[in-house]
């Protein structure tokens, strides 16, 4: 009985965090569909076969479905083999300029970093954006710090060249960029120390995931939690976003080399198992999860991969640079590659979520 409470539980939550950044995704596809005349047909969060629905007075039919692992927008006249009668071409979305088809699909991916860094904003202008100092509070015995001669109150402003902003800056560049031995710059007493230390590998639960985690035996000062003006609050959320892209795209920088952790890969199950640990957490733990992922999923969707956002946006460039659009056989072909590609990272990492239920 406890089992399948907590099933409905984190599969009820997965649904919402799912359903909220799906949505904002696919309104970012239609509201500019909608601003350059493209008739929407259909707007759709899950797949398959619609279990209510309703249309509105465009005569877009919105509905829920079956399946609830993504969504879709269908526009009228997306293929270019359908007839189109020539009264209805001017609300056709393959008889719009390139441009105009190139912000409609890039508008998917803008909309869900739009959705993160107005978030951030409201967290950072209601609640306050919390800041942890990268000074040194307490030094655990035998530690790595302690045998490399830190002390209480140095300011770590460096590892590895790489400037450190916050105390949680450390963790991440100790963990993302996996080395044996790092160079810290130290700031004491107004005197600037390098050092070099190597961390010890610890056995770590995260949210119900035992996972490997660099340390260095160091604790911070009390976090600081500081309310910002709104205007303010949107330049720190568009701040958080640039970095959570870049983090993410270093962390698959270090998965390519090898450097980086395949269990840190997650498809839909390792989704849902955080969701409900988030929710768990708190209210706030969760709007930061969806906040995250919606980030997360508008970055992935940018990458260059045919039948993702990023893949027909390079088709459009491509066709802009050549002057007219890429052969059909070739684009289908293209298509065909990139579903595969698709299926087997989602095989890949639904395959790699079950190896790590039982880690959970």
């Amino acid at each position: 009985m406890e089992i399948l409470s907590n099933f409905i539980f984190y599969f009820s939550s997965f649904l919402i965090v799912l359903s909220i950044i799906v949505f904002v995704h696919e309104f970012g596809h239609y509201y500019i569909a909608i601003l350059n005349k493209v008739k929407v047909e259909t707007f759709s969060i899950g797949f398959g076969k619609e279990i209510f629905g309703w249309n509105d007075k465009r005569g877009t039919r919105w509905k829920i479905s079956l399946l609830p692992f993504g969504g879709y927008v269908k526009m009228f006249g997306e293929d270019e083999k359908n007839d189109i009668p020539p009264k209805l071409k001017k609300y056709a979305f393959s008889k719009k300029k390139i441009y105009q088809k190139f912000l409609i699909v890039l508008a998917g991916p803008l909309a869900n970093f739009i959705f993160g860094i107005i978030g951030f904003a409201l967290i950072y202008t209601f609640i306050g954006k919390t800041f942890i100092p990268p000074i040194i509070n307490e030094i655990e015995n035998n530690s790595p710090a302690h045998i490399s001669g830190l002390i209480k109150d140095d300011k770590i402003v460096r590892i590895d060249n790489r400037k450190i902003k916050n105390f949680n800056d450390i963790g991440t560049s100790i963990n993302l960029y996996r080395n044996d031995t790092y160079n810290f710059e130290i700031l004491r007493d107004k005197k600037t120390i390098n050092t070099n230390i190597k961390p010890v590998i610890i056995i770590e639960n995260f949210y119900g995931q035992d996972r490997e985690v660099a340390k260095i035996g160091i604790s911070s000062y009390e976090p600081i939690i500081k309310k910002h003006p709104f205007y303010e609050s949107l330049y720190l959320g568009t701040q958080v976003t640039y970095e959570i892209c870049a983090l993410t795209m270093g962390a698959l920088y270090q998965m390519i080399i090898g450097k980086g952790n395949v269990d840190d890969l997650g498809g839909p199950v390792k989704i849902a198992h955080f969701s409900g640990k988030m929710l768990e957490q708190g209210f706030m733990s969760f709007i930061n999860l969806i906040i995250l992922l919606s980030i997360s999923i508008g970055l992935i969707n940018l990458f260059p991969i045919p039948m993702l956002d990023g893949g027909h946006l390079v088709l459009y460039i491509v066709e802009i640079v050549i002057g007219k659009p890429i052969n059909k056989n070739v684009q289908e072909k293209i298509y065909k590659i990139g579903f595969a590609i698709i299926i087997s990272l989602a095989v890949f990492l639904t395959y790699n979520d079950i190896i790590n239920l039982f880690k959970f």
